[in-house]
């Protein structure tokens, strides 16, 4: 059985009744499309997770190794040598 045939009238009184043919190998044909779609879509989606897991570093906040020396030491706002106002006004002076 290669096609479903359904006969829709829009009015009892129409003598012309809508034809509707429904192939069920287009249907079956837009199924598995549908479905190597969404499963290459998970593939290329764990792939890509993967890959980004391998470029990025281990812990990049980590102290370095060898004759490297960390360039930014974080500074705690109590202990800070300029007050809130004088950091405001560096802030402006230099555009940043």
């Amino acid at each position: 059985m290669r096609y479903l045939e359904y006969q829709l009238s829009y009015r009892d009184d129409e003598r012309e009744a809508l034809h509707v043919i429904i192939s069920i190998r287009k249907i079956g044909s837009l199924i598995r499309f549908i479905s190597m779609f969404a499963v290459l879509a998970m593939f290329f989606y764990f792939v890509l997770g993967w890959v980004s897991d391998w470029l990025t570093p281990m812990d990049p906040y980590s102290a370095p190794s060898g004759q490297a020396v960390k360039a930014f030491q974080p500074e705690s706002t109590m202990d800070s040598r300029y007050s809130p106002a004088e950091r405001l006004r560096l802030y402006y002076w230099y555009g940043e």
